[in-house]
């Protein structure tokens, strides 16, 4: 079984005292009292990645993954293959080929950092542990934006990857590339860009170049061909994920991960909602959330329990096209309808 921990209380404050009812930011009910109660719960809701945390699952073969991916990382050994053993040359000339039709620059020299450096390096030791990839946010940063999107037709699309809640089987490196090739460059989605007008755009031009100003450990040179040197490391990531997951757990990891994304994920804002409605809430003042998506913003609100006692209230400064990470261009919430119904709650 799977539990979502329930936020933590603090306690009455006599410095705090008020005799208007008060609003909770993103949190759950409001009341006339003397005292102050508070309560913070970070529900993480912007995280689909279903084996970000180790979890309790009854199933004995999560067990046995868990323990067999920790023995790779820490001795991989033989298993430690060449990055081109698990993304082939045919799939980059592919993805090279694709990436030139998009008009992006520097093509050439990715080409030259594949063949003398990334094609070569060990899948473990030389590159899912490399410090200087996280440093560089080459693969973090395209994982971003194009994790999970939300889009303005009510669809969440999902990158063919093990780190969030595709639902598609990917049995080997061919039919993952397959579907993966296919989300960045074959089908726009409806989304909603920094302007606040809904197109059609493809998954890859979502990404934006990385700044060596914020990321220093760029070097001016990666940074010249950063948006397709990291759509490349992305490629090579999830290649390897996928590579590892099938070795380890041939048929098995799919079904573990449904399992868990069920839990964690699709039915994460209405278990988030439950646990908000318990008893034990009902007398609490302000409830603080962090990390929340845009997508348990709208539960919240839509939630007639809640609604009836209480306003949400969203930051200003969250955005509505990178509210969250994993979260891109169609992500529901904030800006400017975010702003007025901030004042609206307050003048209630």
């Amino acid at each position: 079984s799977l539990q979502l921990q329930p936020p933590s209380r603090s306690q009455p404050s006599d410095r705090l005292s008020t005799s208007r009812s008060l609003l909770y930011m993103g949190g759950l009910l409001s009341r006339r009292g003397a005292s102050v109660r508070l309560a913070s719960w970070n529900v993480a809701a912007v995280n689909n990645n279903p084996f970000e945390y180790y979890t309790t699952l009854a199933d004995p073969r999560y067990e046995q993954l868990m323990v067999a991916v920790g023995e790779l990382i820490d001795a991989p050994g033989e298993r430690d293959v060449p990055v081109r053993s698990v993304f082939t040359q045919p799939m980059f000339e592919k993805l090279k080929a694709s990436m030139a039709a998009q008009g992006w620059a520097g093509i050439d020299a990715v080409e030259e950092v594949w063949e003398s450096d990334l094609a070569s390096r060990p899948i473990v030791s030389g590159f899912l542990k490399d410090k200087e990839i996280g440093a560089k946010r080459l693969a973090s940063m395209p994982d971003r934006f194009t994790n999970t999107i939300n889009t303005e037709d009510g669809r969440t699309v999902c990158r063919p990857t093990v780190i969030n809640n595709y639902d598609v089987p990917m049995p080997d490196g061919d039919a993952w590339f397959a579907q993966w090739h296919a989300f960045f460059f074959e089908a726009p989605l409806l989304v909603k860009a920094k302007s606040g007008a809904a197109a059609p755009r493809l998954p890859c031009a979502m990404l934006s170049p990385i700044k060596r100003s914020k990321y220093p450990a760029l070097s001016e040179a990666e940074e010249a061909i950063s948006l397709p040197l990291q759509l490349l490391c992305l490629a090579i990531f999830d290649a390897i994920l996928v590579g590892l997951l099938n070795q380890l757990s041939p048929g098995a990891w799919h079904e573990l991960k449904m399992s868990i994304c069920e839990a964690l994920v699709v039915s994460k804002a209405q278990r988030t909602i439950d646990v908000l409605q318990r008893p034990e809430y009902a007398d609490v003042d302000l409830l603080f959330l962090q990390e929340v998506s845009g997508a348990l913003v709208t539960a919240l609100r839509a939630a007639p329990a809640l609604a009836e006692r209480a306003a949400a209230v969203v930051p200003p400064s969250s955005s509505a096209w990178r509210l969250a990470p994993g979260q891109a261009d169609g992500a529901a919430g904030g800006g400017a309808g975010a702003r007025e119904e901030a004042l609206r709650a307050n003048q209630r």
